[in-house]
């Protein structure tokens, strides 16, 4: 996927008043560099992943506008070195969560009532090697509505490099 076919993937999901984010699994930074386009100068985004060096290089020779702190730490760590945010966007991060519905119930206390959460997944029900725990848009719907979050709404969808495999972007808020 290009930066720019990230960007468009998940910017129907930013409210301009929203200024706070955290890419939770961030990885190589292509969404938190998305992040970083769409919220721009009064931007700030929390980068949390295991392993950042990629992203950190990233940061260190491109051009970007939003104050970005990286947190090298495992997801289960999220609600405690996290801050109050505006909005959660995890991206191809959830289906690597054994137990999702206890995780989600307790990193939705970041975002306050109406705080967004965007997600970014494979559309399958099939577990392999790379997605051990997948997240279709049907389980994400259950999912969301089970840790007090609103119905998703799908905000965008492309093809994945796996030919015969759909990306899906959902939006949904803490209700």
């Amino acid at each position: 996927m290009t930066q720019e076919q990230i960007i468009n993937l998940i910017k129907g999901g930013i409210s301009p008043e929203s200024r706070i984010w955290a890419d939770l699994g961030a990885g190589s930074g292509n969404f938190t560099m998305a992040l970083d386009s769409i919220l721009g100068f009064d931007g700030t985004i929390f980068a949390l992943d295991r392993k950042l060096d990629i992203l950190r290089e990233r940061i260190r020779t491109s051009y970007v506008r939003s104050n970005i702190h990286l947190l090298e730490a495992d997801l289960s760590l999220a609600k405690t070195i996290l801050p109050s945010l505006d909005g959660i966007l995890m991206a191809n991060t959830l289906h690597y969560v054994v137990d999702q519905a206890s995780f989600l119930q307790e990193i939705k206390d970041l975002i306050p009532k109406g705080g967004s959460f965007i997600l970014v997944e494979y559309d399958r029900e099939d577990a392999n090697q790379w997605v051990p725990y997948p997240v279709s848009f049907v389980k994400w719907q259950r999912l969301a509505l089970q840790a007090g979050l609103s119905l998703p709404e799908e905000i965008g969808r492309i093809a994945s490099i796996y030919k015969d495999r759909q990306l899906y972007a959902a939006l949904c808020f803490l209700s």
